[in-house]
């Protein structure tokens, strides 16, 4: 009997699944998605030759390891400058803009760090001396909407994109001595890359062609591999798991939330937040793409995006509300303004939808009790679909290790001893 990989949900995480698969020695994989076409929250719609992206969405330079396995089968990619900066409130009552660093900037010279107490985002914000930490909780509850920050899990930080901060006043010499010796100055924070020699992020790319192109060259190659394309197809949890056979292998790359009562596990409480994004026509001067991260807790926008497709140029507000979208276009100016004068034109999008991106504590250790019970039931035959890490590149490695492990019969338990 053929060994067959069945793979739940066909966006990125799905794709490169059945990649790897394949890789790996699979010849029996189908994949399923929900929607008709693949490419999950990161499929634009297109008008009129141009792509209305909902978002910025990047990915690395030459050697990015999912750059490498889509080119392998046939995708292009362009790379481009890394341009970015952030906008944060003053004492002044004037806003401080920073070049080339996309989280918060704090008036400090302060960078003596408590200890933290706990996994939360409340203890990691615990850990900055004053007046970081009333900064972050202020643009915090902006943000979230007055969500209980000791509730959210500490990772939020990185989608919040407030992982790291600048201390406007501290030697930055020193500071860079502090975070190559100390791996916790180092994840907490940050020095804008021009001030201390950092090259990591100065190119990242887009794939040729905009992300419809993307998709449509990976539905082309998954089928010339064999890959069976179940799209418009939506397979519940118990049936699911009811076909997996002995010699299968379910990749579950979709929403966890579904697994949970199959399980036999209550549904842990999810954070959930509803962002609003505002697609305009513009015009800019400066570099693109480009974007720019608002870390005032005041206005709608907390990301202004511009990006080129069809040959027009777009730009993006992500939005922490609903906006009026006449106001909304003064206040992207305004973000913009440090890296190029921006004029937004009509608008061509609104989108309104609800995302998952900040983990509470409680969904992390349902999580971790999900991953145990399937585990106990089926082995290494299923696998979740990395939905803790907000990283692509560590979406990636986790789904990988799992598939080999699945392909080699080992333990999926070993992999988290």
């Amino acid at each position: 009997m053929s060994r067959r990989l069945r793979i739940i949900g066909g966006g990125l995480t799905g794709i490169l699944a059945a990649f790897e698969g394949h890789r790996l020695g699979w010849r029996d994989i189908v994949l399923h998605e929900r929607f008709e076409g693949l490419g999950g929250v990161a499929r634009p719609r297109v008008a009129h030759g141009a792509e209305l992206r909902d978002g910025c969405v990047y990915f690395g330079g030459p050697g990015d390891p999912i750059v490498t396995i889509l080119t392998t089968h046939g995708a292009k990619f362009e790379a481009f400058a890394n341009r970015f900066g952030s906008v944060s409130p003053s004492t002044t009552g004037a806003t401080i803009f920073c070049r080339d660093f996309g989280g918060p900037v704090v008036e400090t010279e302060e960078t003596a760090l408590a200890s933290v107490g706990g996994a939360s985002l409340a203890d990691r914000l615990s850990a900055y001396p004053e007046p970081v930490r009333g900064s972050l909780e202020r643009y915090c509850r902006w943000h979230l909407d007055d969500a209980g920050l000791a509730g959210i899990d500490a990772e939020a930080a990185i989608p919040l994109a407030i992982n790291r901060v600048v201390p406007a006043y501290a030697d930055f010499d020193a500071l860079a001595d502090a975070k190559r010796a100390d791996p916790r100055m180092d994840d907490l924070w940050g020095i804008p890359r021009g001030h201390w020699g950092r090259t990591a992020n100065l190119v990242a790319s887009l794939p040729t062609g905009g992300f419809a192109t993307l998709f449509e060259t990976c539905r082309r190659a998954l089928l010339d591999l064999g890959v069976r394309l179940e799209t418009e197809s939506l397979v519940p949890p118990r049936q699911a798991f009811a076909e997996l056979g002995d010699d299968d292998t379910l990749v579950w790359a979709a929403s966890p939330t579904p697994l949970f009562k199959p399980l036999g596990l209550a549904t842990p409480h999810l954070l959930r937040k509803t962002f609003a994004s505002y697609i305009y026509e513009a015009r800019f001067d400066g570099p693109c793409p480009a974007y720019v991260q608002n870390f005032t807790a005041q206005g709608s926008a907390f990301r202004v995006y511009v990006y080129v497709t069809g040959g027009r140029t777009m730009a993006v507000a992500e939005c922490v509300r609903e906006a009026d979208p006449l106001d909304l276009k003064a206040e992207m100016a305004d973000l913009m303004a440090g890296l190029g004068a921006l004029e937004v034109g009509e608008l061509a999008q609104v989108s309104v939808q609800p995302r998952w991106i900040y983990h509470s504590r409680e969904a992390v250790d349902g999580l971790a009790a999900l991953r145990a019970a399937a585990a106990a039931r089926f082995g290494p035959r299923f696998i979740a679909g990395a939905w803790e890490p907000y990283a692509k590149s560590a979406k990636l490695a986790q789904v990988n290790a799992a598939l080999a492990a699945a392909w080699t019969g080992e333990s999926a338990l070993a992999l988290t001893a």
